[in-house]
């Protein structure tokens, strides 16, 4: 067909380009074909739904190119996406329709400066961060507003308001700023909104055209003219003496009753609005000239036509079913679904892997594309996971938030670290950040920070000030060998605290101008490495110049927001960079595409595979607006919320109809049964009832996909291991051990294995709160200092408590118990103060003096048969008896020991004391036997301390038997290990088990515990 027969048709002049043909392709060779002349297809103008739409088309016009060099080709130009500066919209005076819009920045900015002042004046606060995430949302209300062209809205009186419920009355009154501050807002700044400014161009281009046609070819190709200014602008351009509609997928078969059925939920729901605006019947459209789809494309796109039928018409289903067969031949259904399958997976894993099992499938066949398309962000992600598995790297064309890629994360890290100086955890977040190079080779550098947060950084929190934070690195416990490297921690410290200084130098309330040009000064310090300025580094890349852009549009946009602290800065920044997306740069993989709905519009590809088919997902489900009810929406002319349903489905037809089509769904989520998508649902039971038993055969892939993903992780054989059970070397074993160490032996001895043999150590949680353990401490390191400031005297001074609570307030602080909680502690210690000076008021007065305080002692046992064995001890208190025996005290916060635990050699530690005190093994204490030991409980709670004696009979040689028992005990324990073939289990006695064990994780005790009977557990 040439030029002049494309325009032979009387206007208004519309076409359709069947579902299931290659939309860009058909229309690019039609414009081909029909302006052969280079020159001529230059001067014409194809208006297309958007600018991802308008690059596919110009590569498929390159696709057509023979041969080498440039080709010619007609001006694009997206009406969703409109520009005043481009053609066709100069020259100059389209412009002038509409003032300059306003940057959605810092509309946000003003939005929310006017929402910070109506909750000021209602007597309410709102962070910072808080206003600007409801400004989002104010925002899209008001583009809704525009788009719809909505300018009246007195329809939203107050007794509409009146009658709504008490929350949407509060919400309502957020209408006050679109109704009258932002509107007065915008005239002072001289600007408007985008999608004001949107609507008045197309409305501006429409009207020029209709009173001046343009003498070159106009083609609206792709629109269904849902935006009501875009419509205004295709009938129009429909009635051009060289202009034409091009309208994607309109269902020309469509009988009358279920066309006057078609609601906002249907696909055909805009071009129905559209064509009636124009005065055309949908069955008197044609198709586009150059659209050639095969029978079985023609099938397929009335089976899919079907399946979305209005529901008010679905009634007819059988004699549409029936129609269809008689039309096109019995195999009708057949025929339409071959190439169409359908994969219901059992989880979104599975679904993933089956969908990447797909895309990787299609890359064996040379030049063959696939598109993944899904509304799913995390099944996109998924994917694009299981796709390296295979070495293929995609991208997702929804990108990420600003927050969660380098820069963006870079930035937060280093307001947290600000915000917060004294912060351990801040500080290793801020060094864990590949940007982060303080002027070195970031390589090097990573070891030193690794080196600074394991000896510096971890344990309790270092305090609340920079200078505290030095300080802790400063004169913080170094093993010997470490010692050296202490200058150079100080180093790193002081090069990120001078970096930080723009920020921590600034105080109070600053303008949002002062704390963005802060942070980028210290992000690019920090960022320096040594061959690059931190700028380069961290405004490189797409997320980079993303992470410029907002910051810059603090330092240029943010007049509007009031003063802020550094803490409502941070969370203002953390709002915005949430809330912007970095999208990949068009590129990526040649062949594989993972795609939103939106962005998959118009586009085909060899294989598309639509996933993620559940209701709620896709279509997605209805968005509470937070400002208006649907009965305000409808006052006030806005489009139902049912009209995105609509869109949604033609965006899934025009996919589902294309050649060979995946659909893929998971039947459960996080654990809960989910609903097919309306969509889907309506396409089986359609198949159903036309194919019967044979319609899931029909829909089942020709490549089980499931199968193949359940068999990617699978074994090709399975070997059975036990629980693990190591047996060191003998000489490898330990030949020491404090006596705490025993109880774990006895008790765990896979523990002893990773402690004391591979030599691993826990670390210490960063900005660590002080807990039981250091409460433990403090009350020791309190009742040590006590105890030795009492001497020997017999008699206790009169402010003995006073001096206790004392001690113990301070002990508390140093172990870093903060201050807003040292009372409540405090309380608690003075409970366990007043037992503990009772009871050591009557022990002195019955003769029962301290013979040592903390201190350390050992032992070497020479009969065993692996050597010699030295057992320590760190003796809490050794007290001389009236008769010359000492008892052994320990001092207990929490549980302690019973005294069965102690007889089973479960709990050796005062009898092992005792042993130790009893060969001499403590300087200045004699050697004695032991008369009691004693579990000396001052926790300070309900019970506030409780004398808990082992011994049974008190004033008998109960203790010294028990000393000797254990001896013997550990001799065999001893024994036992210095066999090569002992194992080193994991808590193998059932009843004496702990329930939490530094090193069960690498023991997989939890695994183990479920398989009764591997572990070689005893009794």
């Amino acid at each position: 067909m040439s030029q002049s027969a494309l325009f032979d048709s009387p206007a208004p002049r519309v076409f359709t380009l069947p579902a299931g043909a290659p939309f860009l392709t058909a229309l690019a060779e039609g414009l081909h074909a029909a302006f052969p002349d280079p020159e001529i297809l230059a001067g014409v103008t194809v208006l297309a739904p958007t600018r991802r739409a308008g690059r596919a088309l110009a590569e498929a016009f390159a696709a057509l190119k023979d041969g080498p060099g440039a080709a010619l080709l007609p001006m694009i130009r997206p009406i969703g996406d409109v520009d005043a500066d481009d053609p066709p919209f100069e020259p100059g005076e389209l412009a002038e329709a509409a003032p300059d819009a306003i940057s959605p920045l810092q509309r946000q900015f003003e939005l929310a400066r006017l929402i910070g002042a109506r909750e000021t004046a209602a007597g309410r606060s709102m962070s910072a961060g808080g206003a600007l995430s409801l400004a989002g949302d104010l925002a899209r209300l008001i583009d809704d507003l525009a788009t719809q062209e909505v300018e009246d809205l007195s329809a939203l009186t107050d007794d509409i308001r009146a009658a709504l419920p008490a929350h949407r009355q509060e919400a309502a009154l957020f209408l006050d700023i679109i109704l009258t501050a932002w509107p007065a807002r915008l005239a002072e700044l001289g600007l408007t909104d985008p999608a004001r400014r949107r609507s008045l161009l197309l409305r501006a281009l429409a009207r020029r055209w209709r009173e001046h046609p343009p003498e070159g070819p106009v083609i609206a190709a792709g629109s269904t003219g849902s935006i009501p200014a875009a419509a205004d602008l295709l009938s129009v351009v429909a009635g051009l003496p060289k202009g034409a509609v091009v309208l994607p997928g309109l269902d020309t078969g469509m009988d009358e009753a279920a066309w006057a059925a078609v609601d906002d939920t249907h696909p055909q729901r805009a071009m129905k609005a559209l064509l009636a605006r124009m005065e055309l019947d949908h069955r008197a459209i044609p198709a586009w000239p150059w659209a050639r789809p095969g029978a079985a494309a023609a099938a397929r796109a009335r089976v899919i036509a079907e399946a979305l039928r209005p529901a008010e018409a679905t009634g007819d289903w059988l004699n549409q079913v029936d129609a269809i067969r008689a039309g096109r031949g019995e195999d009708a259904f057949a025929q339409a679904l071959a190439g169409l399958s359908l994969i219901e997976a059992p989880a979104p894993a599975e679904e993933a892997r089956a969908v990447a099992l797909a895309l990787r499938e299609t890359l064996e066949t040379p030049g063959r594309r696939a598109v993944l398309v899904t509304p799913d962000r995390a099944l996109a992600r998924r994917v694009i996971v299981e796709m390296a598995r295979f070495g293929v790297e995609l991208d997702d064309s929804a990108g990420a938030p600003l927050s969660d890629t380098p820069p963006g994360a870079f930035l937060m890290r280093i307001l947290d670290a600000a915000r917060d100086p004294g912060s351990a955890l801040a500080l290793i977040a801020l060094y864990a950040s590949p940007l982060l190079a303080l002027g070195e080779a970031r390589a090097a550098l990573s070891l030193d920070l690794m080196a600074l947060e394991r000896w510096c950084l971890r344990g309790r929190r270092p305090g609340r000030s920079t200078a505290q934070l030095r300080a802790h690195v400063e004169t913080g416990d170094l093993p010997d060998w470490m010692e050296p490297r202490r200058a150079r921690f100080l180093d790193l410290i002081d090069v990120t605290l001078t970096a930080l200084a723009p920020l921590t130098e600034l105080s109070g309330e600053q303008p949002c101008a002062a704390w963005a040009q802060a942070l980028a000064r210290a992000a690019e310090t920090l960022a320096r490495d040594a061959e690059r300025a931190g700028a380069e580094r961290v405004w490189a890349g797409d997320a980079g110049e993303a992470a410029a852009g907002l910051v810059r549009g603090f330092l240029h946009e943010s007049e509007a927001l009031d003063a802020l602290t550094l803490d409502d800065f941070a969370g203002a920044l953390l709002e915005t960079a949430r809330a912007r997306m970095v999208r990949p740069r068009a590129g990526g993989h040649p062949r594989l595409q993972v795609l939103g709905p939106l962005e998959a519009r118009l586009i085909s590809a060899d294989r598309v595979i639509l996933a993620g088919l559940n209701e709620g997902v896709w279509p997605a489900g209805a968005k509470i607006d937070p400002f208006l009810s649907p009965g305000m929406r409808a006052r006030a002319g806005l489009g139902a919320p049912e009209q995105r349903f609509g869109l949604a489905a033609h965006d899934f037809a025009q996919l589902a109809c294309l050649p060979e089509v995946i659909l893929t769904r998971s039947t459960k989520v996080d654990g809960a049964p989910t609903v097919a998508s309306r969509w889907l649902w309506r396409l089986q039971t359609l198949a159903r009832g036309a194919l019967g038993a044979d319609a899931d055969a029909a829909l089942h892939p020709d490549t089980d996909y499931l199968a193949l993903a359940r068999a990617l992780d699978h074994p090709a054989q399975r070997t059975s291991v036990r629980a693990p059970a190591p047996r060191p070397a003998v000489e490898h074993r330990p030949r020491a051990l404090p006596v705490t160490a025993i109880e774990t032996w006895v008790r765990d001895p896979y523990a002893i294995f990773a402690r004391h043999i591979l030599k691993l150590r826990t670390l210490d949680a960063p900005d660590q709160p002080a807990g039981p353990a250091e409460r433990g401490s403090a009350y020791h390191r309190a009742f040590e200092r006590w105890v030795k400031g009492l001497g020997t005297a017999s008699e206790l001074p009169r402010d003995a408590h006073d001096r206790l609570v004392s001690e113990g307030r301070a002990a508390l602080l140093e172990a870093g118990m903060p201050e807003d909680l040292l009372g409540l502690e405090l309380a608690r210690f003075e409970r366990a103060a007043r037992f503990v000076v009772s009871w050591e008021e009557e022990r002195r007065r019955a003769g029962f003096l301290p013979e040592i305080i903390e201190k350390k002692g050992k032992l070497t046992l020479h009969d065993a048969p692996g050597g010699p064995f030295e057992i320590t001890a760190r003796a809490d208190r050794i007290d001389m008896r009236p008769d010359g025996a000492l008892d052994i005290i320990d001092y207990k916060t929490g549980r302690a020991p019973s005294a069965n635990e102690a007889y089973a050699f479960f709990a050796p530690q005062l009898a092992l004391t005792a042993l130790i005190a009893a060969e001499g093994g403590f300087e200045d204490c004699p050697r004695h036997e032991p008369g009691d030991l004693i579990y000396l409980k001052a926790g300070g709670g309900k019970t506030p301390g409780e004398a808990a004696s082992i011994i049974t009979s008190p004033g008998s040689d109960e203790a010294a038997d028990k000393m000797h028992e254990a001896r013997e005990d550990l001799i065999d324990w001893i024994t036992r290990f210095d066999d090569p073939d002992t194992e080193y289990l994991s808590q193998p006695r059932r009843k004496w088990t702990n329930t939490y064990g530094d090193y069960d994780h690498l023991a997989r005790r939890k695994e183990w515990a479920s398989a009764p009977g591997e572990g070689g557990g005893e009794d």
